[in-house]
């Protein structure tokens, strides 16, 4: 699994990603298999692309495709399908479905696509959802209203913004915490890139002391898309 954030504010959209990979792997001792659940392979891995036309591409779920790491096709489609033309981001959702169909049995990935489209003189924003397991494609940004969308491990995220309140022994509610509402609102790309990392940062140190798979670590990256130009804030390099 993975954790993915999309801000999309007025002044831009900023896409942000953990590195870590993870497997499922299974180990013979004696008559019996063993699985191990979440055995991290490498901290290096990347989850959020730029393509061609200043859209950027993020991914979830699965992690590999008949055992290769699926970055890797990500690269391919975007070398194959998107670098002859400017293809318009409304289309792109479609292309990442056919492309990911054809393995048997599709993976079980989702991906966030952003970017902008040209619409009666006007720089739209565009942040779409796209799960290829479900064969799903969803425009998640209502139009002129900032906000975030993520996917993965979501849970922790989800407790920090959720109302909460704790039960009595019947179940019955017997006092509310405060809530304060993320104000997305009043977010300027500065507020959208601190809170992008923000929420990687928390999923990662959350899940360092939950006793549960060690599925989201390693470096964060992150991508800011405008109308004119996309520019990555911070990204791992290769290295010696």
């Amino acid at each position: 699994m993975s954790f993915i954030i999309t801000v999309y504010v007025r002044e831009g959209i900023v896409m942000a990603s953990d590195s870590r990979l993870t497997l499922n792997t299974e180990t013979q001792d004696g008559n019996n298999r063993k699985q191990n659940i979440a055995v991290g392979m490498s901290d290096s891995n990347y989850k959020t692309f730029l393509a061609p036309n200043n859209v950027g591409i993020s991914t979830c779920g699965a992690a590999d495709i008949k055992g290769v790491p699926i970055a890797g096709f990500i690269e391919s489609f975007i070398n194959e399908q998107l670098q002859t033309t400017a293809i318009p981001i409304n289309l792109i959702p479609d292309k990442i479905l056919a492309f990911f169909k054809q393995f048997t049995p599709p993976p079980e990935a989702q991906f966030h696509v952003a970017g902008y489209l040209k619409e009666n003189s006007k720089d739209e924003q565009h942040v779409w959802l796209v799960d290829v397991a479900r064969n799903h494609k969803q425009k998640v940004n209502p139009n002129d209203k900032q906000g975030a969308q993520w996917g993965g491990e979501g849970d922790i995220m989800a407790r920090l913004i959720q109302p909460v309140a704790v039960l009595d022994e019947k179940g019955s509610i017997k006092d509310k915490m405060p809530l304060f509402p993320i104000p997305f609102a009043f977010f300027t790309l500065q507020d959208a890139i601190d809170f992008s990392i923000f929420s990687v940062q928390s999923t990662i140190n959350a899940i360092r002391f939950e006793p549960r798979p060690k599925t989201v670590g390693g470096s964060i990256d992150v991508l800011v898309i405008k109308p004119t130009e996309a520019l990555w804030v911070q990204r791992k390099e290769l290295h010696a």
